[in-house]
């Protein structure tokens, strides 16, 4: 032992060893330079240079990622992670999402009940977001006592400061009313009571546990108060991992498309939770690989969709398929590898669906915000949707073209321009006219399907005017509609008559 601590080097402390076991664990903890070079070039670094005597995993180097050229200083050990340009981070846990930017006059919160409509402008109430900071004035509808605070906090759980302070001072007087009764006069804790002890000599706010029987034949050790204040801490665990778990299926929907059908034996997507640590196989439908990850791996780092083609999850060609479409090939990266609102170091190029021979440079963002070709634009809208668009202002008093409807429902888009829309009771009916023209080609009718489906998700009553021979886009849904209109014989009136009949049946 003596010689081992007195070695230096790798090779003296190997040849120092007491036994082979030993030598096998040093060996395995020791870094040379070929094994370092070999675990950064896996992970996809180069090595510029080492900071000291590199002899472990957590020793530092100087690395040149090899996607966006940029040197750092990494441990061994954390190259693993890859680089940040690689990561897909996502935006927020899937099983609790946030809120985003929600108006509260949008939300169901229970917040809007305690606003103070005297004191606070409406303005105010029309801009002001579930998670805003700003102090506004609300009433308690208990006890009307006015007061101020924060927006976020009223969302978050309401409550009134004199209402809070009464209950409270109630708890103490009911807390030392418990001091003075003992269990067997509490007919919820002595049937429930299991202990050797006189429940006549036991208090219910006796601080030491206590054994007690629930209907389910649970013998907790509890305090009487908790036990009756909470119940059973076994069934109240059971509950809520009942009413709590979030399947695979629901909470990450791309990542259960991508199960493997047959070698995951009876497990579904349906029966396991988003982020359980089992390992399973999967299979990328873009090109057949086949791995196994387990289900937590698949949404952390880079969150990838393939492994092998280097594809992500949440990319442009999963969230809106018909504006992929337009992507150019000549771009650096595919619609697989980009979300649909990322900053990209190169102005994407893309070709128009309706005329190939359209091509210009956008920002990714715009794109996904709604914005379409430059040269079929300036076309304007046609005479015939401004035809329809008079008629329902004519049969409904009133409608709008181009409004820019906006909800977190949406799954394609953040955003989509109605063609026409129609205030009919406090319900939003969106007319679309599909012209055959700028309708037909495969890219625009995945745009069709995914503007339809997100606007019935988010509530509103949609019609499509399908026009000549374009095929009906399949959508099942009670608040649907295609109704078959011809460009060389419009008749707008009797479209918006018909609908008007549909809507009252």
């Amino acid at each position: 032992m003596l010689e081992l601590l007195e070695a230096h080097t790798p090779e003296q402390i190997l040849r120092a060893a007491p036994g082979p076991q030993v030598r096998e664990f040093l060996q395995s903890q020791w870094w040379p330079l070929e094994r370092i070079t070999a675990h950064l070039d896996e992970h996809g670094f180069d090595l510029i240079e080492t900071l000291e005597a590199a002899n472990d995993h957590n020793s530092p180097v100087v690395v040149r990622c090899r996607t966006c050229n940029n040197i750092s200083a990494q441990r061994i050990s954390d190259v693993t992670f890859r680089c940040a340009c690689l990561r897909n981070v996502r935006s927020s846990n899937p099983a609790s999402p946030r809120p985003g930017r929600l108006l509260l006059t949008e939300s169901k919160s229970p917040a809007l009940h305690w606003w103070d409509h005297e004191r606070n402008d409406e303005s105010t109430l029309q801009a002001v977001t579930v998670r805003a900071t700003r102090r506004c004035h609300w009433v308690c509808p208990e006890c009307a006592r006015r007061f101020e605070a924060k927006v976020s906090d009223m969302t978050t759980e309401p409550a009134c400061p004199d209402c809070v302070a009464r209950r409270h001072t109630q708890r103490q007087e009911q807390r030392a009313r418990w001091k003075l009764t003992p269990i067997s006069e509490v007919p919820e804790l002595s049937k429930a009571w299991a202990e050797d002890t006189n429940p006549r000599e036991v208090m219910v706010a006796d601080q030491r546990l206590r054994r007690f029987r629930c209907p389910k034949e649970h013998h907790p050790r509890i305090s009487p108060l908790r036990f009756l204040e909470s119940g059973c801490p076994h069934c109240r665990a059971a509950e809520t991992a009942r009413t709590s778990k979030r399947w695979l299926v629901d909470t990450l929907p791309e990542i259960a498309s991508q199960w493997h059908p047959t070698r995951n034996g009876k497990l579904t997507p349906h029966d396991v939770v988003w982020n359980s640590k089992r390992m399973v196989w999967w299979r990328a439908d873009c090109c057949g690989h086949q791995w196994q990850e387990t289900i937590r791996d698949r949404d952390k780092y880079a969150r990838l969709r393939c492994p092998a083609c280097r594809t992500i999850l949440g990319s442009l060609a999963w969230h809106d398929p018909g504006l992929a479409a337009e992507w150019s090939p000549a771009n650096p990266l595919t619609a697989w590898q980009v979300r649909p609102h990322t900053a990209t170091k190169f102005l994407p190029e893309w070709i128009c669906a309706n005329e190939p021979a359209h091509v210009w440079s956008s920002p990714l963002s715009g794109r996904s915000d709604g914005a379409e070709c430059p040269e079929c634009r300036k076309a304007g809208k046609s005479r015939v949707e401004l035809d329809h668009c008079a008629a329902a202002v004519e049969v409904f008093g009133r409608a709008q073209s181009g409004r820019t409807i906006r909800d977190d429902a949406f799954i394609s888009r953040k955003s989509w321009t109605a063609d026409i829309s129609v205030d009919i009771n406090g319900t939003v009916l969106v007319i679309e006219y599909d012209g055959a023209y700028w309708h037909s080609a495969p890219a625009k009718t995945l745009i069709d399907e995914r503007k339809s489906k997100d606007l019935l998700a988010a509530g509103f009553t949609v019609v499509r005017l399908r026009e000549d021979a374009l095929p009906a886009l399949g959508i099942s849904h009670p608040q649907y509609r295609e109704i078959r209109v011809h460009s060389t014989a419009p008749r707008p009136r009797a479209v918006m008559e018909e609908i008007r009949t549909w809507l009252s049946a």
